[in-house]
C-alpha cells in the first residue's frame, strides 16, 4: 500500500495502479485499508484516463467508509466537470462541507456545482468563500471569477482572470 502510494504521488500511475489492485485482491471490504486503497486506484485510474473504473473504485471507497470528505469531493467535483449527476454531487458536497468545515478544495467544488446549475447567486457566495480559504488557488480564483461575470460584475471579474494569470 505504501509503495502504491509513493509510487502515485510520483505520478507513475501505471505501476501505482498495479500495487493498489494487487493491495486491494489481498484485502477484502472490511480492512482497514480498504477505503484508502480504493481511493488511491481510483485516482491514478482517472489521471490513466479510465474513468469508468475510476469511478467505480471511489463508489467502493465511499461504500466501504461513507464519511470521507475528500473521496467525497474528488467524486463530486468530476461528476461536476462531466456535467453529470450535479444534484448527486450537490447533497454529497453538502455532507462533505460538515464533515471538513471550511475547506477551500470542497467549497470550490460546491459552489462550482451551484454555477453548473445556473444558480449564480449562491455560486458567488461560496466561491467568495473559497477564495478566502484559498487565496493563491489558480482554479479557485478562475472559478470566483467567472461567478462574478455570471452576476454582471465584469470589471471584478477581469480583475480576478487577470490575478490567476499570475498565479503559479
Amino acid at each position: 500500500y505504501d509503495f502504491a502510494r509513493v509510487l502515485k504521488n510520483n505520478k507513475q500511475f501505471k505501476k501505482s495502479e498495479i500495487y493498489y489492485t494487487k493491495v486491494l485482491n489481498l484485502i477484502d471490504r472490511q480492512h482497514y485499508l480498504y477505503p484508502n486503497a480504493s481511493d488511491g486506484r481510483g485516482i491514478v485510474r482517472d489521471k490513466l484516463g479510465k474513468w469508468d473504473t475510476a469511478e467505480k473504485d471511489f463508489m467502493n471507497s465511499l461504500a466501504a467508509s461513507s464519511n470521507q470528505p475528500y473521496v467525497i469531493n474528488y467524486l463530486a467535483y468530476s461528476w461536476i466537470e462531466k456535467g453529470i449527476n450535479i444534484e448527486r454531487s450537490l447533497k454529497m458536497l453538502e455532507k462533505a462541507i460538515r464533515l471538513k468545515k471550511n475547506d477551500g478544495y470542497i467549497t470550490d467544488s460546491y459552489g462550482w456545482a451551484f454555477y453548473k446549475l445556473k444558480k449564480y447567486k449562491k455560486t458567488k457566495k461560496y466561491l467568495e468563500l473559497a477564495v478566502r480559504l484559498m487565496p493563491l488557488d489558480p482554479t479557485v480564483n478562475d472559478h470566483y471569477g467567472d461567478s462574478l461575470w455570471m452576476n454582471n460584475q465584469f470589471i471584478q471579474a477581469r480583475y480576478y482572470w487577470s490575478y490567476v494569470l499570475k498565479l503559479k
